[in-house]
């Protein structure tokens, strides 16, 4: 009798806590909204949940969005349940190949997208380095070719990157940051806008960080 009132209490306590964190990332992804860092339906988002991965659907504001309209998948990419996922479910699938990784988010900020869509591209640093704060969180931001959206040729560009790295730009497209809780994925999103403000603001004119200044910052921010 007690460990079956146990069991059920685990499955209430268990219950709670996801339905905790759905919140949390509703709240988030009206969060990215009102940052101005999607416009229209654009963005997506998501998070893992136990076996599986709760993503926001195809079509819907992430300021409009409500827990009924999340969509979950499992981790073979099937659709558990109703809804239609963002089209770029696959390249959320694809960042869940980390362990660490528990939430992931791809935004169109402007300030990013500007960067992503000029002429003499970086691919390997997409914009001088000017913060300490920057340096250490994102660093060098690589930048993989223009695919089309929600294409699997996007999806699998991202892998070998990712692989070893916390964020990327999508050219002509996009931000995409990973992160092992919703805040530190949010949190880089907010870094590589940041930078690329600081980069057009100062219009050429600025210092960024040197190799040594930046190899020195390591381990010590």
């Amino acid at each position: 009798m007690e460990i079956a009132r146990r069991q059920l209490t685990g499955v209430k306590e268990s219950k709670m806590e996801a339905s905790k964190t759905l919140s949390d990332f509703i709240a988030l992804c009206h969060k990215i909204y009102a940052h101005d860092f999607v416009p229209g339906s654009g963005g997506n988002a998501s998070i893992r949940l136990g076996d599986r991965i709760v993503i926001t659907p195809s079509g819907i504001s992430l300021g409009k969005l409500e827990e009924t309209d999340l969509v979950s998948i499992a981790m073979d990419g099937s659709v558990i349940g109703k809804g239609k996922p963002s089209k770029e479910w696959r390249m959320h699938m694809n960042c869940y190949e980390r362990a660490d990784v528990n939430a992931v988010i791809h935004v169109h900020s402007p300030y990013a997208v500007a960067i992503a869509c000029l002429k003499e591209l970086d691919t390997t640093c997409a914009m001088p380095v000017y913060t300490p704060g920057y340096s250490v969180r994102v660093g060098a931001l690589p930048v993989v070719p223009y695919y089309r959206a929600g294409s699997t040729e996007l999806a699998d560009s991202i892998i070998a990157i990712m692989a070893h790295r916390n964020s990327l730009l999508l050219e002509n497209h996009g931000l995409l940051t990973v992160g092992v809780t919703m805040d530190q994925a949010f949190n880089l999103v907010e870094e590589v806008e940041e930078n690329a403000h600081l980069h057009f603001t100062l219009g050429g004119a600025g210092k960024p960080l040197t190799r040594e200044q930046q190899e020195d910052l390591t381990g010590k921010y």
